[in-house]
């Protein structure tokens, strides 16, 4: 029998290929027929104007927003990462053979046909991904679960060379499908619609290029007989042609003329072309205007109202896939938790509305949040050169965003009264909160301090009896490496009881309900370890110079002063750091206070300073020289809060 040598051919064929349930395969052999009878697959479906068209527009829209690697910032912005391989790889080049607008047009063609796209990762020795590379027929991959029910990426390219790569060596972006897994072949689901389409088209072109287009019917009497050929050139030659179109035609031998109308003329077939390629932009959901389809209700007054439709309805949401596929494969847990995540810049997309782009500039122009420049920046216009221009306004009478405390305060009295009311009772509950803490503090600055006192000591009075001196120094870069981390299990979970108290208090306050700000304070504990080791390691190398003695000396004097130093300085410090944290959360910015006449000054000359987030107090090495002031202060470290110096209790406000 035939059939069963057929099924035994086809069997082995599609083992031998490498063929799995989600192959091509199946669609552009097996499944490629239509009602319509044409063949249609993923390929073929591209000869397809509209389908084409629907396919590039969105591919190219997608590939031509900026996409950049941002970290999330303390005061709930956002900073672009440019020290990340991954901000290359997302921004620049895919590769060393495409660029990334190159990689993400193809990616999106793939979707937008095959339902999936694959990417082969290349990593680095850190595990970041340093490389992309397309895999060029998405049909060809074959997902399956190995038997750990991972999930395992099998296809052959068009050389015949096999890869099988396991899924954190794969970038995977699914459309829509079922499973989650992978997404369904969209012109499968289409492929009725477009083979019609396909259909109408190559019918009116077979109908010009290979049918008998026949004008008309003319009927001859046969008493002519050989003369009715000379009489047909007679009659081609007076009446044919373009010159000679719409003319009369007189007969003379009760001849009869019928003129056959052209079927491509025939108003439904029109419309059922028309009407095949509104399904087809329909489906993708890309307005008609932009692929050519215009109706009677579109016009240049709806034209914005379509674009903002066509971002909303057609783009968002592939936007959103591809981002959310990017955070999950390409960035480790580690990098998510530190804040990193990969986003489109739309601003350009949004500019698709004027007069509700104008709505939104206006309302947060209104409240301080961005401006005139800021604005003039975002039209892609030059800014103005009148320093007024940089400047953000609130609705007080339109003053200065940096004089609207001051406007506030002379406009009524009471107000002011009720304001330092309220300023008092915050203060003197961030005391209350720092006075219990500060003996955790103490003890906590005593154990730190007599670890490095005994380890010190016991090895300086090792290195005297060896007469090993020279080592001294590199068995201390050797011991204050690994300190940061036994200052942050000593001190570390100080700081932390600390942070919640003050940031509950401060939530209160200010009237917020929720503030994320674990990265904040866990930053914060780091960068003290980091500052209490260099300190530390940056006074015993000095003294190394004098000898070996010095060090004995230094370290019994850290017993006796610096717990009380560090505790000291450091409620002051995080406490400020923390309130100011929450602020800045809310939008509000944070005023320098003092807390009398008796402060210094240089505090003074702070007092009543008021800055937003990204700004400082002082800069790192400028001079405070006040009135009153023996000698001028020269600022080590930017000052983005208290205290300015050792002893310093200043504060913060919002008010």
């Amino acid at each position: 029998m035939v059939f069963p040598n057929i099924l035994k051919w086809f069997t082995r064929s599609t083992k031998t290929a490498g063929l799995g349930a989600y192959s091509d395969f199946w669609y552009n052999v097996a499944g490629s027929g239509t009602k319509s009878g044409t063949q249609v697959s993923e390929k073929s479906a591209m000869k397809y104007l509209t389908v084409a068209r629907c396919v590039m527009l969105i591919s190219a829209d997608l590939a031509r927003l900026p996409l950049n690697l941002y970290r999330k910032s303390a005061d709930g912005g956002k900073e672009v990462v440019l020290d990340h391989p991954l901000y290359n790889v997302l921004h620049t080049e895919a590769n060393s053979e495409i660029n990334s607008l190159q990689y993400r047009q193809a990616a999106n063609g793939h979707i937008e046909l095959w339902g999936n796209h694959y990417g082969r990762v290349k990593r680095n020795n850190l595990n970041q991904v340093i490389a992309l590379f397309p895999v060029i027929n998405p049909g060809a991959v074959d997902v399956k679960r190995n038997e750990r029910g991972k999930l395992i990426y099998k296809w052959r390219d068009p050389g015949g060379k096999e890869y099988a790569e396991k899924k954190e060596n794969m970038f995977h972006v699914p459309g829509f499908g079922f499973n989650g897994v992978v997404g369904l072949s969209i012109i499968n689901i289409i492929r009725e619609a477009v083979g019609l389409g396909i259909a109408n088209d190559e019918f009116a072109s077979r109908y010009f290029g290979q049918g008998m287009n026949i004008g008309a019917v003319m009927n001859i009497p046969q008493e002519l007989g050989e003369g009715r050929e000379a009489y047909l050139a007679s009659i081609k030659k007076e009446y044919a042609g373009m010159k000679n179109s719409h003319g009369i035609l007189i007969t003379q031998n009760d001849e009869t003329f019928t003129p056959l109308s052209m079927p491509l003329r025939d108003a439904q077939f029109l419309e059922g072309r028309e009407f095949q390629k509104q399904e087809i932009a329909g489906f993708y959901g890309v307005p008609g205007h932009k692929v050519g389809i215009y109706q009677a209700n579109t016009n240049r007054n709806n034209t914005e109202q379509e674009n903002q439709g066509y971002l909303d309805s057609c783009l968002i949401h592939r936007i959103t896939r591809y981002e959310t596929c990017i955070n999950q494969q390409l960035l480790s847990k580690e990098d998510r938790r530190s804040g990193l995540f990969a986003e489109f810049n739309v601003a350009g997309l949004l500019r698709a509305d004027s007069q509700a782009r104008a709505e939104y500039y206006n309302k947060i122009f209104q409240v301080g949040g961005i401006s005139p420049n800021e604005i003039r920046a975002k039209e892609n216009w030059n800014p103005d050169p009148n320093p007024a221009a940089d400047q953000k306004y609130v609705m007080l009478n339109m003053v200065p965003l940096d004089m609207a405390g001051q406007a506030q305060e002379q406009k009524k009295p009471e107000e002011k009264a009720i304001r330092s009311l309220k300023e008092n009772r915050s203060i003197q509950t961030r005391d209350r909160i720092t006075r219990q803490f500060y003996p955790l503090f103490f003890q906590a600055a005593e154990r730190i301090v007599n670890l490095e006192g005994n380890a010190v000591k016991n090895k300086v009075a090792k290195f005297r009896k060896l007469r090993a001196v020279s080592d001294m120094e590199s068995w201390l870069d050797d011991f204050y490496n690994g300190m940061p981390d036994k200052i942050k299990r000593e001190l570390g979970p100080v700081i932390k009881s600390f942070s919640d108290a003050i940031i509950e208090e401060s939530m209160s306050e200010m009237g917020l309900e929720d503030v994320d700000l674990d990265k904040f304070v866990n930053d914060y504990i780091d960068t003290y370890a980091l500052r209490h080791t260099s300190s530390s390691l940056g006074q015993l190398r000095a003294l190394l110079k004098d000898g070996i003695d010095e060090l004995e000396v230094r370290v019994d004097e850290w017993r006796e002063k610096r717990p009380e130093k560090i505790a000291t300085n450091e409620t002051t410090r995080s406490s400020n750091a923390f309130y100011q944290a929450v602020a800045f959360s809310a939008g509000l910015s944070t005023v320098w206070r003092i807390r009398g006449a008796k402060t210094c000054p240089f505090c003074k000359s702070l007092s009543g300073k008021r800055v937003s987030s990204g700004q400082v107090f002082v800069n790192d090495g400028e001079e405070l020289n006040p009135e009153g002031a023996e000698a001028p202060m020269k600022i080590r470290g930017m000052k983005t809060h208290p205290p300015l110096h050792r002893g310093c209790d200043c504060y913060l406000s919002t008010i």
